[in-house]
């Protein structure tokens, strides 16, 4: 049986945090999450993201932290219901979807039904899973495996588009600022850096393998113009992209 109790019974936040009591599986509407909070989750591997499009539920974000009071347990944790621009591209199991538009329409009326947030909090606590702790292979506040296999693969796919790192951190459910920072624990080098270096070398092998033109082959690796594509060709390799390929032949 859920128990529900209200913390503030005048009137909720714009953007809550529901604290599910797991051993009681009561849920308590809380005050807005503050950023220190979130990020202190995110530090910790307790925080999941889930990235919400303007289509599902309401406008607002959503916090629920999960644990037992006065107690460890390891159950403890919080998902992050967030809004994001693109984030039709990310796909959810219909049921998550369906229990954060329950818990968003929940939280529209005039007085939120507690019992059932309990209620659905739980459930999304068994379908959403936790960030992986120790993860083999993974970097000590780095991007989890499955994490910079998506990033990576998001951008090796765009290599001739222009796109900001705000959307790869999408991708991974993550905020761009910790999206950065574990990028590049991971990788040894930042995003914007670690795509560029990406886009000469794809350029290194066009002029190698193919006879298209210079300016064929900045398009193709995201250069809008010839002359940036020569001028950070020559920077990071040490010659001119048409020297290169005569010294390649």
């Amino acid at each position: 049986m859920y128990r529900a109790e209200i913390a503030c019974p005048v009137s909720f936040p714009r953007t809550p945090t529901l604290v599910v009591d797991l051993a009681q599986r009561s849920a308590t509407l809380d005050r807005p999450a503050e950023g220190a909070h979130v990020q202190a989750l995110r530090d910790r591997s307790l925080l999941t993201e889930v990235i919400l499009g303007p289509g599902d539920g309401a406008g607002d974000d959503l916090l629920l932290v999960y644990r037992t009071i006065g107690a460890h347990d390891p159950g403890a944790g919080a998902i992050l219901f967030r809004r994001a621009p693109g984030a039709a591209d990310i796909v959810h199991p219909p049921a998550v979807r369906s229990l954060a538009q329950v818990l968003f329409d929940s939280l529209d009326a005039e007085e939120p039904n507690t019992p059932l947030l309990a209620h659905v909090a739980m459930a999304l606590r068994t379908l959403v899973p936790a960030p992986p702790r120790d993860e083999p292979g993974a970097v000590r506040g780095g991007l989890a495996q499955w994490q910079q296999r998506r990033a990576i693969a998001y951008m090796e796919q765009r290599l001739d588009q222009s796109f900001p790192v705000a959307d790869v951190a999408d991708a991974c459910g993550l905020s761009v600022n910790h999206f950065s920072r574990a990028f590049r624990r991971s990788m040894g080098k930042p995003p914007h850096r670690w795509l560029l270096d990406r886009r000469i070398t794809r350029a290194r092998e066009l002029l190698r393998d193919t006879d298209l033109a210079l300016a064929d082959i900045a398009l193709a690796c995201g250069f809008a113009e010839q002359s940036h594509f020569t001028r950070v060709f020559t920077r990071l390799v040490g010659m001119p992209p048409g020297a290169w390929r005569r010294a390649s032949e």
